[in-house]
């Protein structure tokens, strides 16, 4: 009976050989900057053997900065025709990740309007002071429309917050 021999000598040594590129193989050179940088800064991309897209991801970011820079409205059309041609889909899909993610999004909201608060209301006084006229009459029109809510918030407020007669003066 045949003896069964160990593992070749060349399978072994090409083993540790690939172990120890393996181990050592955090860097990478960018083809279009020429830097070496870790390799984290290169995106996955499996079809290559070292598994890295060869162009780093500040290098591939100004590309599309550039791309879009001089393809502006071409993409912007395109975008457009995208929204008007899936309209419903998008809907479907904003509708589901509203109902989904619905408090995450309030608490980005306010989380935001906390950060922005000074800025929103200067932007809003701005805006109010440029356009005062139109402001205006634009309150005067929804007091019109809204004088029976205006009354139920009135008296709901006043029955809340009733004032004594001994507490004035």
């Amino acid at each position: 009976m045949k003896e069964v021999s160990s593992t070749p000598k060349w399978v072994t040594d090409y083993y540790k050989d690939f172990r120890l590129k393996e181990r050592t193989k955090c860097f990478k050179t960018c083809l279009k900057c020429g830097e070496t940088k870790l390799i984290s800064k290169f995106s996955v991309d499996k079809r290559n053997l070292d598994g890295r897209i060869s162009i780093c991801k500040a290098c591939r970011s100004l590309e599309g900065l550039n791309y879009y820079y001089h393809n502006r409205v071409k993409m912007l059309i395109k975008n457009i025709e995208y929204q008007k041609n899936n309209k419903r889909d998008r809907s479907i899909y904003f509708k589901n990740y509203r109902e989904k993610h619905g408090e995450q999004l309030k608490e980005n909201a306010s989380k935001w309007y906390l950060e922005n608060k000074e800025a929103i209301k200067r932007r809003n006084l701005k805006y109010y002071q440029e356009h005062k006229k139109a402001c205006l009459a634009r309150r005067k029109l929804w007091i019109e429309k809204n004088k029976e809510k205006i009354k139920r918030y009135n008296r709901e407020y006043k029955r809340k917050h009733k004032i004594s007669k001994g507490a004035i003066g």
